[in-house]
């Protein structure tokens, strides 16, 4: 080993690189961490799965192996392909003068653009066996001498009559391609209900990943090593529904991140995105029912906010989020029924806020929000069975305000400014003190408009001269 002081350089390194690896692992270690505290420090790696993460997707072990078959760099596609005992259909296009090894003896060579599809038979392929009783393809597509592949579209049914939406036998797909531009996995035509895991790897000139991978309903592993030029993510993993995490991949160019995760019901994990450019987040997390949190996303572009956490059930806090941009907010938190607070959300641009907080149920109170833009108010607080109060909204260009405090049987303060249109307070819980703020703060010289105080146990005890401050505004009160 050499002298004490090598021993003790030694020493040291070792020291180094366990700290490191422990570091790795997401547990802090500071300077003032002893080497005798690394083995408490060890134990609080999480112990599930030696420290890995149990939502990472572990590839089954009588898959053929694909792994090796690509590299960085490369101009190749390759796919396993799951067998079934009839019926197996494979069609696709390429762009490029293209070869395809189809896995079974078979290699065929296609004109760019032009449909490649093969039907497979069960028994070219013994021995391939899974514990789910496929055979196994595995499926090769690369350019011709010559040629540069631009792009594959896996969205192509085969030509056998009378095919319509039908799954596709993909299981993991791995490629590389610095000339791609384009790239279709996921779409409308067909589904992919066994494909699992998908890899890109190294650069790509891909612009749009939307609907990149929509409809993989049993997809659970995806790496991206370069989306460096894609503007477009919408409905990137829209109904991915097995999906419970999502690496870290260059979003610093996107714009549309619209359904980007709709319908993802297993995702646990979201990494902090850059999103600085993002226009558009309708619906992002829509129906995402096991998302808990989400990291602090830089929304400062965004004007479309709508369904962004619509149905999010399991959802129980939001980052402060700049919306100052924004104006719709239809739906945004509609259905989020574990969400217990909302932050001091910036919605001076506001144009629709219909449903924005509809049967948000364990909900007491909001923030103030500047609403003076606001014109369409409808089941803003539908079924908010937990409002206690609203603050002071002024909503002078409020055009609809039905079903706004439907179902809203705790609410004991809600008190709008400037209010032109009929609106509802029945089966509230509104004192005779709070009824008196909302006549005084309604607006005046209305016509034929109605406001409904049915069923709140402050109406009985107005007085006639307090019921005349809304009347003689033109109101007609009911109740």
């Amino acid at each position: 080993m050499g002298t004490i002081a090598d021993k003790l350089t030694y020493l040291g390194q070792t020291k180094a690189e366990i700290r490191d690896a422990i570091v790795k692992k997401g547990v802090a270690v500071t300077p003032e961490t002893t080497f005798r505290e690394y083995a408490g420090k060890i134990l609080e790696i999480n112990a599930e799965g030696n420290g890995n993460d149990p939502l990472d997707w572990i590839r089954p072990t009588d898959w053929l192996r694909i792994e090796d078959s690509v590299t960085t760099g490369d101009q190749k596609f390759v796919g396993l392909h799951a067998i079934s005992e009839d019926s197996n259909f494979i069609s696709f296009t390429a762009t490029a003068d293209y070869t395809v090894d189809w896995g079974d003896g078979v290699v065929e060579n296609f004109t760019s653009g032009t449909q490649a599809s093969h039907i497979y038979s069960y028994n070219s392929f013994p021995g391939t066996e899974t514990a789910t009783g496929y055979r196994q393809a595995i499926v090769t597509i690369t350019p011709q001498n010559g040629q540069n592949l631009t792009s594959i579209n896996l969205q192509k049914r085969h030509r056998q009559p009378l095919l319509t939406y039908y799954s596709t036998g993909w299981m993991d797909i791995r490629m590389s391609g610095p000339k791609m531009t384009s790239l279709v996995i996921g779409g409308s035509l067909m589904y992919h209900g066994l494909l699992e895991a998908f890899c890109f790897l190294g650069n790509n000139e891909i612009t749009s990943f939307r609907r990149a991978f929509y409809a993989c309903p049993v997809l659970e592993s995806v790496i991206l090593e370069d989306t460096s030029n894609a503007i477009d993510f919408g409905y990137m993993f829209a109904s991915c529904k097995a999906l419970a995490k999502i690496p870290l991949f260059n979003t610093s160019k996107g714009e549309d991140f619209g359904y980007m995760f709709q319908a993802c019901t297993s995702l646990q994990k979201v990494p902090a995105f850059d999103t600085s450019n993002g226009n558009s987040f309708s619906s992002m997390f829509a129906t995402c029912n096991a998302l808990k949190t989400i990291p602090e996303l830089n929304t400062a572009n965004g004007r479309s906010f709508s369904g962004m956490f619509l149905e999010c059930t399991a959802l129980r806090t939001v980052p402060l989020l700049d919306t100052s941009k924004g104006t719709e907010f239809r739906s945004m938190f509609l259905g989020c029924t574990l969400l217990r607070n909302i932050p001091p959300l910036d919605t001076t641009s506001g144009i629709e806020f219909i449903s924005m907080f509809s049967s948000c149920v364990v909900l007491r109170t909001i923030p103030v929000l500047n609403t003076a833009k606001g014109q369409e108010f409808r089941s803003m607080f539908h079924s908010c069975s937990a409002l206690e109060s609203v603050p002071v909204l002024k909503v002078t260009e409020g055009t609809f305000f039905n079903d706004m405090f439907a179902n809203c049987g705790s609410l004991s303060k809600a008190t709008f400014s400037g209010t032109k249109q009929s609106i509802a307070y029945d089966s509230c819980k509104l004192s005779r003190v709070a009824l008196v703020d909302i006549f005084k703060n309604i607006a005046a010289g209305v016509v034929s408009k109605t406001i409904n105080i049915t069923n709140n146990w402050g109406a009985p005890s107005l007085t006639t001269e307090e019921r005349a401050i809304a009347t003689d505004k033109g109101w007609t009160i009911i109740g």
